[in-house]
């Protein structure tokens, strides 16, 4: 032990060559902790309590974070020349190609695709990969899926796809829309229906429920099978029941049983009441709105859905010098099938001659006067539109003119939101 004086000469030196011993040994973010220790260890010899002093201590280990060395596929790149999910191909052979529910030929054949023809890649349903010897598992633009030969489908190029997708007006941002759309034709036949049909206008009311995240209840008497079809038919019942029972897409059988009437029925058109009726069953809050890109931009913006009604045709305008027989109110060109200088005749009236609209987008399923839903707006001010009626299936993405074009000669429109209950206009 040492005397209290000798201690006390002591802890200057010893307090000195720690802290050099330090700046020598020690990292430098380390060394303020290391300084804190000698220090305490000088001045506890200083009061006699000094315990062992380690001026030397161990370098601190910093563990380095796991490798991990499991392999990593590329991302996958249209128009690579490697095949992979997300790919879209065309069916480039002149004979078409089968799909399959295997991938071999000896597995069957289903749907023939014809040249030109626009598949998309996908993981088969057991998540093994997606191309398997010479086929190669792919979806359809209604969804359906399988193999086909991959020698007669090739793989589309980054160029190629992106005129594809502007051509039918697809965009990125009408993609995040996808999870609310719905095919009109194809809905009907996940209920036992043929896909022809007039259900524009209850499928564009679900879309644009399905939006405000309304639910439509399922008909009294009818199990619903959890397809969007079965959503279909229950907004057009509630939407159409109170005012023409007979295009409520229900009938009762002899035996009192509620069965669907999809033949008849859904060939019946849909009004903006009826649009009403159903989203009142959803416990969803209806308002008018102007139709009108404009007006239809700040509903949207309000936070609103909104369906809207327009037509993919208009009358052709009498040419100068056109008989005067054949030229109605508004220089109307009445259709003369014969060119016998007469118009063609319906019901005692004579017959207006179409044309389809060259400013707006293009109109699938033969649609005429149809309904559509508006669920979003783009920074650009771009509208992002569910038509249940095109063929390729999805949201797109249409401009102001665009809109105001189809709304042309069959303008209407009405806002649905959520929550209830709130403010409605108009009866």
């Amino acid at each position: 032990m040492f005397p209290d004086g000798i201690r006390r000469a002591l802890g200057p030196v010893l307090r000195t060559v720690a802290n050099t011993a330090v700046e020598k040994v020690v990292a430098p973010p380390l060394q303020p902790a290391a300084r804190a220790v000698t220090n305490f260890a000088v001045s506890s010899f200083e009061r006699g309590t000094s315990p062992r002093v380690v001026l030397n201590p161990p370098p601190v280990v910093v563990q380095a974070p796991p490798v991990d060395l499991a392999p990593r596929s590329p991302p996958n790149v249209q128009g690579d020349g490697k095949l992979g999910a997300g790919d879209w191909l065309n069916v480039t052979s002149s004979d078409g190609v089968y799909l399959r529910p295997g991938p071999s030929a000896e597995s069957g054949q289903s749907i023939l695709f014809g040249a030109g023809t626009k598949l998309k890649v996908v993981a088969p349903p057991d998540n093994t990969a997606a191309v398997q010897g010479e086929f190669v598992h792919v979806q359809d633009a209604r969804g359906n899926q399988g193999w086909v030969r991959a020698a007669n489908a090739g793989e589309m190029s980054a160029d190629e796809l992106k005129k594809y997708r502007a051509a039918h007006h697809q965009t990125d941002a009408a993609d995040k829309y996808q999870g609310v759309y719905v095919n009109q034709f194809d809905a009907e036949k996940q209920v036992g229906g043929d896909g022809s049909n007039a259900n524009c206008g209850p499928t564009s009311t679900l879309m644009a429920m399905l939006k405000q995240g309304l639910v439509i209840p399922s008909i009294p008497g009818i199990t619903h099978n959890g397809t969007s079809g079965a959503d279909v038919q229950a907004v057009r019942y509630w939407g159409n029941r109170v005012s023409d029972t007979g295009s409520d897409g229900v009938m009762t059988t002899d035996a009192n049983e509620t069965v669907y009437s999809l033949t008849t029925e859904n060939s019946q058109f849909t009004g903006f009441q009826d649009v009403k009726n159903a989203v009142t069953a959803a416990r969803g809050s209806w308002a008018k709105v102007a139709a009108n890109s404009e007006s239809i931009q700040k509903a949207i913006g309000s936070g609103m859905s909104v369906v809207i009604s327009g037509d993919f045709l208009e009358p052709k305008r009498a040419p100068e010098g056109t008989a005067p027989a054949l030229v109605g109110p508004g220089n109307v060109l009445y259709l003369d099938s014969n060119q016998d200088g007469a118009p063609d005749m319906v019901d005692g009236e004579p017959m207006i001659d179409w044309k389809e609209k060259a400013d707006t987008w293009e109109r699938g399923g033969g649609a005429g006067a149809h309904l559509v839903a508006v669920v979003g707006v783009t920074p650009e001010g771009n509208f992002i539109v569910c038509d249940p009626a095109v063929e390729v299936r999805t949201p797109i993405e249409v401009s102001p003119e665009e809109l105001d074009a189809f709304m042309r000669g069959n303008a209407g429109a009405i806002g649905i939101y959520d929550p209830t209950p709130g403010p409605r206009s108009g009866a």
